[in-house]
């Protein structure tokens, strides 16, 4: 079940890098929603601690993991701009922003 459960985490991860890549909205939140029920299973079964095996894929899985935060990080910036620019053409005054939901 471990080696299964990081296989999948794995192969989460790296759909949600292509997603990104792709930029596809629909694919994007897909892959998203497949990976967080892994994370808690994750979490719950605490396999990260089982052998070094494991620890050492998790490190490798942690690369991809902060590809797809930078991938995030980046995409987000390009719609920002992207809203600041289409306000500047409308004229307005206001500038969107974006800030973590309260």
């Amino acid at each position: 079940m471990t080696a299964d459960l990081v296989r999948r985490l794995e192969q989460g991860f790296e759909n949600l890098v292509e997603a990104l890549d792709g930029q596809d909205p629909d694919l994007i939140i897909k892959a998203a929603s497949d990976i967080q029920p892994l994370i808690a299973e994750m979490k719950k079964t605490g396999v990260w601690y089982e052998n070094s095996d494991l620890q050492n894929r998790f490190l490798i899985l942690s690369k991809r993991i902060e590809a797809a935060r930078f991938r995030v990080n980046k995409l987000t910036n390009l719609n920002q701009q992207r809203a600041i620019n289409l306000s500047h053409a409308l004229g307005s005054g206001v500038f969107p922003t974006y800030g973590k939901r309260r």
